[in-house]
């Protein structure tokens, strides 16, 4: 009778032992799962993240609005007037855009002589509308943000007129900064922007700080 109970025992530390190490290798499976499944799962975002910062390219249009001043008038600067335009782009390269464009402004308070002093000059104020072609080009920047120097030069119509028996079509050319950030909504890019600009031969300094929202077709 001893020895039959130390057999049942040695039978029962067997099968709790069978049932110890199929425990732990099933835990040990189960773990290994949810690990590849965790890995799985942090690809997927990965390339979810990867999609999402994808930065699109081509045509674009683009809306932007700011402040006009214009500047070595008869009073030396202008008020801060309201600016804003439109434009339609096209990423060349990725780092390499061309632009057709529509801004318009407004000089108050500065004009190129004092009409108290020169009554041919009849307009203390008058607005400058540009018809210009520009290029950007990025010279710094990362995945999700950069910084684009700007130039370009048009045609300007001014009105009324800024000088006596002024051409009704003065011309232009500027050159600025843009820095550009690149939003998770994938289409939308978001700017700002500072433009100097140069209207000949009327000889008008100005200057335009905008900000603009940009939609990638």
């Amino acid at each position: 009778m001893p020895m039959t109970r130390i057999g049942k025992t040695t039978v029962g530390l067997a099968v709790l032992c069978s049932l110890a190490m199929w425990t732990n290798a099933a835990l040990a499976q189960d773990k290994a799962k949810a690990s590849e499944k965790a890995v799985a799962t942090q690809n997927k975002v990965d390339e979810s993240e990867e999609i999402v910062f994808q930065r699109l390219t081509g045509f674009y249009f683009e809306g932007r609005g700011g402040v006009f001043l214009t500047f070595a008038g008869s009073r030396g600067y202008s008020n801060g007037q309201p600016f804003f335009g439109f434009e339609f782009g096209y990423d060349i390269t990725d780092e390499l855009s061309v632009q057709v464009a529509y801004a318009s402004g407004y000089q108050a308070a500065n004009p190129i002589k004092d009409p108290l002093e020169d009554p041919t000059y009849k307009h203390y104020d008058f607005g400058l509308t540009f018809f210009n072609l520009s290029a950007d080009y990025d010279v710094w920047g990362g995945k999700r943000f950069a910084l684009e120097a700007r130039l370009g030069g048009g045609v300007v119509l001014i009105s009324p007129e800024a000088t006596p028996d002024q051409c009704p079509i003065d011309g232009d050319i500027f050159a600025g900064f843009r820095f550009e950030y690149y939003s998770l909504l994938r289409h939308f890019t978001f700017g700002a922007e500072v433009d100097f600009y140069f209207v000949m031969p009327t000889m008008i300094p100005a200057l335009s700080a905008s900000i603009s929202v940009l939609y990638n077709f």
